[in-house]
Order: structure tokens, then sequence, then C-alpha cells
């Protein structure tokens, strides 16, 4: 492992302490008493999750090395070919390269949404019925294997370099966790701040039960790209303190806590 691959998991652990310590300092609504079985639920699953990614043959950062070793994909071929290879065109590769991985992420998210079943698996993350830090981390993975070699097809066609893979992938991860917390923003700081990030209460819009809004804001980082396609909803039906999250219908709980949530994309609902 690379020393830029070792700063992954410092600033997971840190975005998670902070946004743990915020949420519980500034929470948008209340928690119920049985949180905790939700919570450890959802480190559960990203613990089996990381278990499984260990065991996949190839991943997007191996990519990325692979074909910058042998010139496969468009901006390796433009970097040796093409004799771009200047600090300010690599920088531009490196930025660019972000920026695509973070539109097929938004398509990805939408895919997941409207086939029947991507939806079943990607609705194990739709019910955590009270979003908060650890739902960020929840999802199928069934679901975490398809992204995998998603992003590494990008990677591949594109070329994208191993130091925007690596920013990336914290980022994803790390917006993932704030935008999931329950921290209320001061309004003021909400109203600038939703410009350019994807915020708690713009993403807890997204798990509303209301199907029109489920459908919508589905961006994990800014909000440009659901400007752009229309699908941004900047206010929802309720406030932050009423917003009724989950599906319609809900499973049963043992289907909505580990390790019953495996199962719950195949189980049908009553």
């Amino acid at each position: 492992m690379t020393n830029i691959e070792n700063i992954r998991p410092i600033i997971f652990v840190l975005v998670l302490a902070s946004c743990l310590l915020l949420q519980w300092k500034f929470p948008s609504r209340q928690s119920d008493l049985d949180r905790w079985k939700f919570m450890g639920s959802n480190i559960g699953i990203v613990l089996f999750n990381n278990l499984i990614i260990l065991l996949l043959p190839i991943i997007p950062y191996q990519t990325s090395s692979f074909g910058v070793t042998n010139n496969y994909g468009l901006f390796n071929l433009l970097l040796t070919n093409i004799n771009l290879n200047n600090s300010i065109v690599t920088t531009l590769i490196v930025i660019t390269g972000i920026i695509i991985l973070d539109i097929v992420i938004y398509f990805q998210h939408r895919l997941f949404h409207k086939v029947n079943f991507l939806w079943k698996l990607h609705s194990m993350h739709h019910i955590d019925p009270m979003l908060d830090v650890t739902s960020g981390l929840r999802f199928h993975p069934i679901e975490i294997i398809l992204s995998n070699f998603l992003k590494v097809l990008t990677v591949i066609v594109f070329g994208i370099q191993p130091l925007s893979v690596i920013i990336f992938e914290v980022a994803l991860n790390s917006l993932a966790m704030f935008n999931h917390s329950n921290i209320k923003i001061n309004s003021k700081i909400e109203n600038i701040l939703n410009k350019i990030l994807i915020t708690p209460a713009i993403h807890t819009i997204h798990h509303s039960k209301i199907l029109k809004e489920t459908n919508s804001n589905y961006g994990f980082s800014v909000p440009w790209w659901d400007m752009l396609f229309k699908t941004y909803t900047p206010v929802g039906k309720y406030d932050q303190e009423h917003i009724n999250i989950g599906t319609v219908p809900m499973p049963e709980k043992k289907y909505q806590l580990f390790p019953g949530m495996l199962v719950q994309p195949f189980i049908k609902n009553k």
C-alpha cells in the first residue's frame, strides 16, 4: 500500500468521529431509543463490505496504476503520445478524472433507482428509518461489487490517474457520511453551503418516503449534476424534523438490521 493510500482510513475515522460529535451536539431530528441497533448494523455492513472488497480481483486504484504503466485509456494516451506531460496539463487531467467519476456515480445512482433489480439492492440503503452518519456506509455488498466494476471500467476507458481515484474515493466516502449525518446546520450557512455541496438537509429529501422526492437529489458531492439534469429538489414537502424517512412499504425490522439486511432485497414485503 502506498503512502497516499494510507491516508484513507485516517480520513475515514476523522470524518466519522467528527460527524458523530456534530450530530450529537446539533441534531436535526430526535433519535429513537433503539437507534444504536441501526448504527451497529450500519457499521457491521461496512466491515462486511470491506472484506468483500479485499476478495475482488481488481479495484479502481489498481486499474488506474495498471493503465498508467501500460498506457491504457484516453488520458494516458494523451500524456504519452501527444507529449502533453507537463504540470498544468497533468493537474487538469487529475481534476477532469475526478469530475468524470463524480458524474458516473451520479448516473449510477439514478440507474439503481430506475431498474427494478438494482432498486431492490439499493433499497437496503433506503430502509434505514432514521439517517445518521453511519447511514452513509449502508450499502448491499452486491451493489458495492457492481459499483466497483463500473468505476474500474470508467478508469480504464478514460485512463483516469491514480491521484484522481484516491481523491475521489476519499471524497465519496467522506461526503456520503457527511450528507447522511443528522446534523442541523445554521440556515444562513446552509443557504450558502448547499450551493456547492450536498448537505444533510438536501440529501435527507432523497430518503423521503414520497416517491417524487426519493427520485431526486442523486448527487453525493455537489448539487450541480442534479440541477443540470433536472433532478434537484431543494425543499421537500415536510421540514427536516418531520420528513418520513424510508420506503413504502417498509420491511420487517429484522430485515432492516444486520444480518437480515443482506437478504432484504430478495424477500417480498407484505
